[in-house]
């Protein structure tokens, strides 16, 4: 407990502080403005936002990541909200690395038949065993390969007796 302590006093604020958050925060900001700009020009109706939304945080409930909120509103040639974007950008590539195909297409965002055609596509991946345990297995790992389990270790000749037996 006493040695906690000391490496607890010893390590001191994080280099960069104030200074690293403030460009931490700026590149945020930069990697969102650029979504934003990438993101499709849609005409939609609110109930089509709500079924986006709806249908994206199902799916994020369900791998137990955190939900999205977006208002519910008309968009009339404007962009998709950010939060839906970057959750569509996630699962596309969470779906590409599963399945080697996107799991939605941003093309078919621009309008109310074709966005709803894409939440039924969502609404088919809470129903694709492989992929939500594909997900769920690659949330508690973070990505990474599981430690494959160790094979016993078979008891070490002593150097003496393995040096007499090759004599």
């Amino acid at each position: 407990m006493e040695e906690k302590e000391m490496f607890m006093m010893e390590a001191g604020p994080v280099p960069g502080g104030e200074k690293g958050m403030s460009l931490a925060k700026s590149l945020d900001d930069a990697t969102d403005e650029a979504t934003q700009a990438a993101s499709p020009t849609v005409t939609v109706k609110a109930r089509t936002v709500k079924a986006m939304t709806d249908t994206i945080n199902k799916i994020m409930t369900s791998l137990s990541l955190p939900t999205i909120v977006v208002e519910a509103r008309d968009l009339e040639d404007e962009p998709m909200p950010l939060e839906i974007i970057k959750a569509l950008q996630m699962l596309n590539a969470a779906y590409d690395d599963y399945a080697d195909e996107d799991a939605v297409s941003f093309d078919g965002l621009t309008d109310d038949k074709g966005a709803l055609m894409e939440v039924a596509k969502l609404s088919k991946l809470t129903g694709d065993k492989g992929f939500m345990k594909f997900m769920k297995s690659e949330s508690v790992t973070g990505g990474k390969a599981k430690p494959m389990p160790m094979a016993p270790m078979e008891e070490e000749e002593d150097d003496d007796d393995m040096m007499m037996s090759r004599m």
